[in-house]
């Protein structure tokens, strides 16, 4: 039996059952999910200011994790950080042994597989040039545009969501049309329980982040595959921190 852990790094509980739901619903049947967010943090995570601050919350859970007492018999496995711009990932593989993967990422590699060019459409228009880094980073530059549906992350949830999909459903077949775009990534952990409507209307892939991180991370985990501390991953080093950061203090 594989464990997983699924984390959103903003306070959103909405967001985080629904990627909860989405995860439970795609995994082997012996593979145990739990979903879980911060204490504490920004409500969602819309450019470079909210994520310095999301990343602190989300390497607070994956070290009370990494010290429950059922580390030892019952390990996770893998974790899956359910941010779209892949929110503490490098940080967080310096935490734990066990493998650690973002929605982009994960998302980028399972669209290079199924197209040759294809596009992200992300909420605000804020997110857009840190996802261009992203992609940059990961090695899709060349095959990847990055867009926005000009809505808030948040109006995918409650009484703006149908506003929200049809905005984020222009924006796809515009780059689709404009952009030479095979294929659609949904560029927010929110729009998990939207990608088989919008791949159904668009007839073409839509690549949810969340399901191909979960995917590939259930993969790993069942592979037995471990994060290297030979180089960038290596445990960080004993030192004192301060203020309100002094319970973060590598203590190994």
């Amino acid at each position: 039996m594989s464990k997983i852990a699924v984390i959103n790094p903003n306070m959103s509980t909405g967001f985080t059952n629904k990627v909860g739901d989405q995860a439970k619903k795609i995994v082997a049947t012996d593979t145990d999910v739990i979903a879980l967010n911060p204490k504490f943090g920004p409500d969602s995570i819309e450019g470079y200011y909210d994520e310095a601050f999301a990343s602190v919350g989300l390497l607070s859970v994956i070290r009370e994790l990494e010290a429950t007492p059922e580390q030892l018999t019952d390990p996770i496995g893998g974790y899956v950080v359910a941010c779209f711009d892949d929110t503490g990932v490098d940080a967080a593989r310096c935490l734990s042994s066990a493998p650690v993967l973002g929605l982009c990422e994960a998302a980028l590699r399972m669209a290079a597989a199924v197209s040759s060019r294809f596009a992200i459409v992300t909420p605000m228009a804020v997110s857009v040039r840190p996802l261009e880094h992203l992609v940059g980073k990961y090695g899709a530059a060349s095959q990847c545009v990055v867009r926005s549906a000009g809505v808030r992350t948040l109006d995918f949830e409650g009484a703006n969501a149908g506003a929200a999909y049809a905005a984020l459903k222009n924006q796809a077949e515009a780059c689709l049309l404009n952009d030479r775009a095979e294929a659609i990534v949904l560029g927010c952990a929110g729009m998990t329980d939207i990608a088989d409507r919008l791949r159904d209307e668009l007839g073409v892939p839509v690549i949810d982040g969340v399901s191909a991180a979960v995917k590939m991370i259930e993969a790993m985990a069942m592979l037995g595959l471990r994060t290297s501390k030979a180089g960038a991953y290596a445990s960080p080093p004993m030192k004192a921190y301060h203020g309100m950061f002094a319970g973060f203090a590598p203590s190994v």
